[in-house]
């Protein structure tokens, strides 16, 4: 057996070994929020959030210092302020743990394109970070805001997204490939969750914020961003954000429906049946009527009831499909809603009506592609949902029906 060639490639492979690109923890500092402005006197102000690793040691548990650390800085693009952080910072800053990105409402209005396509083609960065837009207040304040369950503010506002997606779903789940795809294609406009700050900034980020059991100020979602092209134009609210989603991938939700129509009970006495909706499936389609398209949604799954204040007897199959049918009505009546509401306020396919068009009826879209959101604007919407009512919890008969009435 000839031992030269192994004896080579052992050789060789003790030359590719060691730590030549090695990293020491002490000399880096992990990025876990970015916040972008406008600056006062150049084109973007720019917060990094910074995780204060000392705050996360026993030692330290419980002491008076900020879990995070922020320092901003002005300059004309976000790519050279990214690399001029050491102008105050000591150590060199890591974006690859970056979980939220911050931006300002102002900012947003005049378009982000020119630090996105920073982000996106800067290796540093991976996809799975949020992008929101901040109301009331600049972007640089909600990397301030502490929490007492999760200290680091981006940290907890990652995981709330999750969970609020997870639970009802009125985020939109937006990340940077998401967003970038919207932009660049003629059939949908992009979007982005929108949040703002319940009380005090000043108090949100002091160190007494993350101790109290009575939380001084506290970041909430807040909707959803609407944007044409690269430009914000407006906002929606949770329930229009919810609806939104339902065109989408809408997974988890909860409902309160109607026991009667509102013009048959007054707002403030209206009963409720509360509604858990599993295992959603949504198709989109785009028919042809005269020439001119029809914007179809259609909404499968099932719910359970989770509560009632309804009289009813759901122990009988008639109860059971009054129920299903009031739901349907009201979920593809709240979704019909939140379409022609973006149609006449915003005139903006947020959507993706244009690319199934596009997928559908190619020729027909290719004429209307260059003003294909004036097209969206007027064009005829309907809404089918097709929701199954499976089951009651654990009880079968509500104890509301059984309590005597008085006369």
């Amino acid at each position: 057996m000839n031992r030269k060639p192994f004896l080579l490639l052992v050789i060789c492979m003790g030359f590719l070994t060691g730590c030549w690109d090695r990293v020491e923890l002490n000399d880096i500092s992990i990025v876990t929020g970015l916040a972008v402005d406008k600056g006062k006197e150049m084109k973007y102000k720019l917060t990094v959030e910074i995780v204060n690793a000392s705050q996360f040691s026993k030692s330290q548990m419980g002491g008076e210092a900020s879990p995070a650390i922020t320092y901003s800085l002005e300059g004309n693009s976000v790519s050279e302020l990214v690399h001029k952080m050491n102008i105050g910072i000591t150590r060199r800053l890591i974006f690859s743990h970056t979980r939220v990105l911050y931006i300002g409402e102002e900012v947003a209005k005049e378009g982000v394109l020119e630090f996105l396509d920073y982000l996106d083609r800067s290796g540093q960065f991976r996809n799975d970070f949020n992008i929101v837009i901040t109301q009331g207040e600049k972007a640089e304040v909600f990397t301030k805001i502490t929490y007492p369950v999760q200290k680091v503010p981006s940290l907890k506002m990652h995981k709330q997204t999750q969970s609020f997606i997870e639970e009802w779903g009125g985020d939109p789940g937006v990340r940077l490939t998401d967003f970038i795809s919207a932009v660049t294609s003629l059939g949908r406009n992009p979007v982005a969750a929108a949040i703002k700050l319940k009380g005090d900034p000043k108090k949100g980020s002091s160190s007494e914020n993350n101790q109290s059991l009575d939380i001084e100020s506290l970041v909430e979602m807040n909707g959803m961003a609407v944007f044409q092209d690269d430009k914000l134009v407006g906002f929606l609210d949770l329930t229009d954000t919810r609806n939104y989603y339902w065109t989408q991938e809408l997974k988890n939700t909860s409902l309160s429906v109607p026991c009667a129509k509102q013009d048959e009970a007054k707002s403030r006495d209206q009963l409720f049946n509360d509604l858990r909706v599993t295992e959603t499936y949504t198709q989109l389609k785009v028919d042809l009527k005269s020439g001119r398209p029809v914007l179809k949604v259609k909404i499968t799954g099932e719910t359970r009831i989770e509560a009632t204040q309804c009289p009813d007897d759901i122990t009988k199959i008639e109860t059971y499909n009054k129920f299903e049918k009031q739901t349907n009505e009201f979920v593809a009546n709240e979704i019909q809603k939140t379409i022609e509401k973006v149609q006449e306020e915003y005139g903006a396919d947020i959507f993706g009506f244009g690319e199934v068009f596009n997928r559908q009826h190619h020729k027909e879209y290719k004429k209307v592609e260059k003003n294909w959101d004036e097209v969206f604007a007027q064009a005829e919407v309907e809404v089918e949902s097709d929701l199954h009512l499976r089951r009651s919890g654990i009880r079968a008969k509500s104890f509301i029906s059984e309590i005597p009435k008085q006369d």
